[in-house]
């Protein structure tokens, strides 16, 4: 069993690679993602009928932020709502420009503390939420929240075969 405060040296796995969010509108959404994240637009994916998919890139930080058409997709997947997606800021002030950036393109943001990292949050054109960590402490053992009430507990419920 692996958990978290295991000694073993994790070396096979460096990070994420991609990650694919559904959305409504492909291209108000690419756009979005384009023009906060300084992303290069730089893949598509067709059906035969029209652009179903496509893939914005920062090659140096190397990562792709992956879009889908939420009505071309199994099951009409909906991240509403939720953030599936948290990038790594250089530093408070690298983070502090992306904040500056996203406020002249008129994009508002949130932030705040919690037990990994500060962060900075914008929401997409379909309500999904993007964070940008920083001073992230990374993960330093189990700790769960309980949504209702945003309480911490350190013990998991969730009991995995």
């Amino acid at each position: 069993m692996s958990t978290l405060t295991d000694t073993a040296t994790r070396t096979d796995l460096t990070g994420i690679v991609q990650v694919t969010i559904p959305v409504s509108d492909l291209a108000r959404s690419a756009a979005w993602y384009r023009d906060l994240l300084e992303l290069d637009y730089v893949r598509e994916f067709a059906d035969g009928e029209r652009v179903t998919g496509c893939a914005l890139a920062d090659w140096s930080a190397r990562y792709l932020i992956a879009l889908r058409l939420r009505s071309t997709a199994a099951g009409r997947p909906d991240l509403r709502g939720e953030h599936p997606v948290i990038l790594e800021a250089a530093s408070t002030a690298a983070a502090e420009r992306v904040r500056a950036r996203a406020e002249s393109l008129g994009i508002p943001s949130t932030g705040g503390t919690h037990a990994d990292a500060t962060w900075l949050e914008f929401l997409d054109p379909d309500g999904i939420a993007v964070r940008v960590a920083h001073s992230a402490t990374g993960p330093r053992g189990f700790f769960g929240v309980d949504l209702s009430d945003g309480e911490l507990y350190d013990t998991p419920r969730l009991v995995l075969p």
